[in-house]
């Protein structure tokens, strides 16, 4: 038995979308960059009440990175508001406090992780990744 296969339009597979939650623009900077080289498309944001504003326009995002302390609404707090609009939504904590995210909420929920800070490169490229498609990526 011979098998023909019809050549399938190549069309380049679609970038995940993460935004990047954090108060400080030179943590954010470089997340972003670090990103951006791994393949995933970025959206840089600089407070919970922004990025609240994106997901509430419906802005496609498939992950946030998102620094737990910050002022105004912690990221935990912020990661609250989002699920009540997508639930389905990934969240990747970033902190050198895991301890506060543990007294806030007790336990991570389905698709959150969190990942300490000081991080290195590989390590940001791979938390993503596992979240996004449990498998690393680059």
């Amino acid at each position: 038995m011979v098998w023909h296969s019809t050549p399938q339009a190549s069309r380049p597979p679609a970038q995940p979308v993460v935004m990047i939650v954090d108060d400080e623009p030179e943590i954010r900077e470089i997340e972003a960059h670090v990103l951006k080289q791994a393949g995933f498309t970025v959206l840089p944001v600089g407070n919970p009440s922004s990025a609240v504003r994106l997901v509430e326009a419906d802005m496609p995002i498939d992950l946030v990175v998102a620094d737990l302390n910050m002022p105004g609404m912690s990221g935990d707090e912020m990661a609250a508001h989002l699920r009540r609009m997508r639930p389905d939504l990934k969240i990747l904590f970033v902190t050198a406090f895991a301890d506060d995210l543990f007294k806030s909420q007790g336990m991570l929920w389905s698709n959150e992780a969190y990942l300490d800070k000081p991080f290195t490169r590989d390590g940001l490229i791979e938390a993503v990744s596992l979240l996004l498609c449990g498998q690393v990526t680059h």
